[in-house]
């Protein structure tokens, strides 16, 4: 089993990351990706040393029901004290069942995929995030991959990419019960229970 999910985890890394270089309109060459998570890229001897860039994804929160909100948080950490980064893009890939309700620092969502600018000072991080809510007929348990990719040349291949993975809890017995209490049913047992209440006084005050 440990296998075969190790297996369909890889596949949806791997779509993640096609998504992110592809749909992104950002890369036009073969996408060479880098490790999942902090990574860095070594430029070869022929190319000039660039600065130490590190990117990482995180989903912050609990694991969310069906309907819940949550930020997806990527940071990019620029290890180079003497160089600012400049003009560089980051593309994350969202997932179809987490709906974007809120892109920061000016980013732009198209076709499931969010592009930012990004400028970090020398020694610096900056952090870029999407809010998103899990769509309600999500399956419980199911894990939706979220990948980022970082460019600090638009035509050149990621300098570093990163993926985290939001996993959809199952609706509890309660959660349930409390999306099948709407606002109007709500409004109908508050109304019956102020009847009950005036009727009672209205009867202690006859007896007495």
């Amino acid at each position: 089993m440990d296998g075969i999910e190790g297996g369909r985890r890889g596949r949806r890394l791997a779509a993640g990351m096609a998504a992110v270089v592809g749909a992104g309109l950002v890369v036009s060459a073969p996408a060479a990706l880098a490790d999942v998570g902090r990574a860095a890229y070594a430029p070869s001897a022929a190319e000039p040393p660039e600065a130490f860039v590190g990117l990482s994804l995180a989903v912050e929160g609990e694991a969310p029901l069906p309907g819940h909100e949550m930020v997806l948080r990527a940071t990019v950490a620029n290890g180079d004290p003497g160089g600012a980064v400049s003009g560089a893009q980051l593309a994350q890939h969202v997932p179809d069942d987490l709906e974007v309700l809120d892109v920061g620092a000016g980013g732009v969502l198209e076709g499931g995929i969010v592009n930012w600018r990004v400028d970090v000072p020398a020694g610096g991080e900056r952090d870029y995030t999407v809010r998103v809510r899990v769509r309600e007929d999500a399956q419980g348990a199911e894990r939706l991959m979220t990948t980022a990719c970082l460019l600090l040349d638009r035509n050149a291949d990621p300098t570093a990419c990163a993926s985290d993975t939001v996993v959809v809890a199952p609706p509890t017995v309660l959660s349930r019960v409390s999306e099948a209490v709407d606002g109007a049913l709500l409004t109908r047992v508050v109304g019956a229970a102020l009847l009950v209440g005036l009727g009672w006084l209205v009867w202690r005050r006859r007896v007495a």
